[in-house]
């Protein structure tokens, strides 16, 4: 997916986590936000497509009722008119910098462009260090100027914060401008790189538009000046400083008798073909490979805003998926040596509901009696979880329940994730205020699970808020399945 669908698909994410307690979007809501998606974009489009679809309709919906999510969905990473601006300041930096002051001099030694070559030629070090040192990463930490822009990028970015919202948008709003911030690193440390390199274009090319739009009007004269130098060691530095600018415009760099004439306290001599030289050599050296780098940097930034790799590996996504590509989620459970209340009952479908994020069909399997070790037939369709039931009424026994729960975790595998809930409804009313009793027969059920390698999930499923169930039974799933 794009950048932009990216961006409403991790909004959503934000605002569905945070909204646990479903307060402002309910499962109602979200099993019609999966419905409409699915028919909207078929069963043959890709995950990514049902996910961005599923997120318009969420923000879709919500946005109406509170029209900031819509602008947080919409907002842009980097504002249109910033690069121009940054652009356009650079160049005037650039061309004000060269101004060499009122003596029309320019010693050779130490031109504000000199200055300008040997800060680039520092940075394409910097890059070819960070690019041999990040060679086995997958990306490379960038450097405090890059930090810099891609902070500035992230505050244009951001929304504003502080608004009138319903608490759970509040929570939602910074969880999402926390997680787009790491996500959308990647794309904004090549954005970030793209403004510097064209920043660095406009600089130079100021600098060089300022020393021939002043020369037009003055005479500069070149001289150069130096306590430790002698003419022949300013030739040997010139000669290699403006080679490629000789090599351009085909102007010989004057030997070390010339240079002897002009340096001292002599008058110099006109220094138009010294600014040919350097205006060749900061084409060379500054302008053309910046404008490579900036390509290079617009290419991958334009690569990832079309295909933004979005982590849809995470839980969250891969409940989302499961619920478009099975439909309705179908839980074979298996109760063991006990009646299961209708309370309990309808409470386990209301935590799978909320689990799978779509409708369920809860397969009650016929009650398997005290020691009876037989493991019912599960059903030929597809499965997306078994659950194993057990009161917390009972005393745990190895060889019954420690057993039957072996028994059916075996015969899942492979075909389903299999989850063993032990109901402590009717337990916890009897010994109501009583923690450590509870707590006590717990540990016990657990120690003897263990032994058989399962971690059981303890719900009182007869109680209205299944939140907190939810979140430890898709948890257990995502770890049987892992």
């Amino acid at each position: 997916m794009n950048e932009d669908a990216a961006r409403g698909v991790v909004l959503v994410r934000a605002i569905e986590t945070a909204d646990a307690a479903r307060a402002l979007w309910g499962d109602a809501d979200r099993l019609w936000a999966g419905r409409v998606a699915a028919e909207t974009v078929g069963e043959r489009a890709s995950d990514d497509a049902f996910l961005a679809q599923r997120a318009r309709l969420v923000v879709e919906r919500i946005g109406s009722r509170h029209p900031r999510i819509k602008t947080l969905a919409g907002g842009a990473s980097a504002k249109p008119w910033l690069a121009p601006v940054v652009v356009a300041i650079a160049f005037v930096v650039g061309a004000l910098g060269v101004d060499i002051g009122p003596a029309h001099r320019i010693n050779l030694l130490a031109p504000p462009v000199l200055a300008l070559l040997t800060w680039n030629v520092v940075v394409y070090v910097a890059l070819l260090v960070s690019a041999l040192a990040s060679a086995t990463k997958r990306e490379g930490a960038p450097g405090p100027l890059r930090r810099n822009v891609i902070a500035w990028l992230r505050d244009i970015a951001r929304p504003v914060r502080n608004i009138a919202l319903p608490a759970p948008l509040n929570d939602a709003t910074a969880r999402f401008v926390t997680e787009w911030s790491a996500i959308a690193m990647p794309l904004w440390q090549r954005r970030a790189a793209r403004l510097l390199h064209l920043a660095a274009v406009a600089l130079a090319v100021g600098a060089i538009a300022g020393l021939y739009v002043r020369g037009i009007a003055l005479e500069f004269r070149a001289a150069w000046q130096s306590t430790f130098l002698d003419a022949q060691d300013v030739a040997s530095l010139l000669g290699v400083v403006l080679a490629p600018g000789s090599w351009l415009t085909r102007i010989p760099i004057p030997d070390a008798s010339r240079l002897q004439a002009i340096g001292g306290g002599s008058a110099g001599e006109n220094a138009a073909p010294w600014i040919h030289l350097y205006a060749a050599t900061i084409v060379l050296i500054v302008i053309v490979p910046r404008l490579a780098l900036a390509a290079i940097a617009h290419i991958g930034e334009r690569r990832l805003a079309r295909t933004f790799p979005l982590p849809i590996e995470q839980p969250y996504f891969r409940r989302l998926l499961h619920a478009w590509h099975q439909g309705t989620a179908r839980v074979a459970a298996l109760p063991y040596s006990f009646d299961v209340p209708k309370a309990s009952a309808e409470g386990l479908a209301r935590v799978l509901t909320r689990v799978f994020q779509a409708q369920v069909d809860v397969d009650w399997k016929p009650v398997t009696a005290y020691g009876a070790d037989d493991v019912p037939e599960f059903p030929s369709a597809t499965l997306s979880a078994v659950i194993v039931l057990f009161s917390l009424n009972a005393t745990a026994e190895r060889e019954n329940h420690v057993a039957f729960a072996a028994a059916v975790v075996a015969a899942a595998a492979g075909r389903a994730p299999c989850v063993v809930i032990v109901d402590t409804s009717e337990f916890a009313r009897r010994f109501a205020g009583n923690a450590p009793r509870i707590a006590a027969r717990e540990n016990a059920w657990r120690t003897l699970l263990a032994d058989a390698g399962i971690e059981p999930v303890f719900l009182k499923l007869d109680a209205s808020d299944v939140t907190d169930a939810a979140g430890s039974v898709a948890t257990r799933l995502e770890s049987v399945a892992a």
